[in-house]
C-alpha cells in the first residue's frame, strides 16, 4: 500500500480506537449504574435468617420503588448489552485493521518503511504516549 493509503488506514484506526475507548467508558458507567440499582433492589428485600433466601416485606408487598428499579434495571441492561456487542465488533475490526497495518509495514523496506514508521508514530503517539521509537 502506498503512503496515502497507509495514512488513511492509520487515520481510520485512530478514529475507531477513539470510538472504542468512548464506548468502553459508557459500558463502565452503565455497569456502575446497574450495580447501584441492584444494590437498591437487594436492600428492598428481606433476608430470611440462616439462608440465602429473600422475600418481600411481611405483607407480600414490594416497597414502592421496587417496580421502578426493576424497570430501570431492565433498560440499563439492554443498553449495556447493546454497547457490549458493539464494542466486541469494533474490537475485532480494530484488530483486523491493526494486523493489516502491521503486515504492510513489515513488508515495506527502505525509505518507504521509514516514512510509514513516522506516520505510525504520529498517529499512535496520541494513544500510547510513544516518545521514542
Amino acid at each position: 500500500m502506498n503512503l496515502t493509503e497507509f495514512e488513511r488506514s492509520l487515520s481510520n484506526f485512530s478514529t475507531g480506537y477513539e470510538t472504542y475507548t468512548k464506548l468502553m467508558s459508557d459500558i463502565k458507567r452503565l455497569d456502575n449504574l446497574i450495580q447501584a440499582n441492584e444494590k437498591q433492589l437487594n436492600d428492598s428485600l428481606i433476608k430470611i435468617p440462616f439462608t440465602h433466601l429473600y422475600f418481600v416485606d411481611g405483607l407480600g408487598i414490594f416497597k414502592h420503588q421496587t417496580p421502578t428499579l426493576l424497570k430501570q434495571n431492565k433498560q440499563l441492561i439492554i443498553k449495556y448489552n447493546r454497547k457490549l456487542m458493539k464494542s466486541k465488533k469494533l474490537s475485532n475490526s480494530l484488530h483486523e485493521q491493526l494486523e493489516i497495518i502491521r503486515n504492510d509495514y513489515l513488508t515495506s523496506n527502505g525509505e518507504k518503511s521509514e516514512a510509514k514508521a513516522k506516520l505510525a508514530i504520529k498517529y499512535l503517539k496520541q494513544f500510547w504516549q510513544i516518545d521514542h521509537l
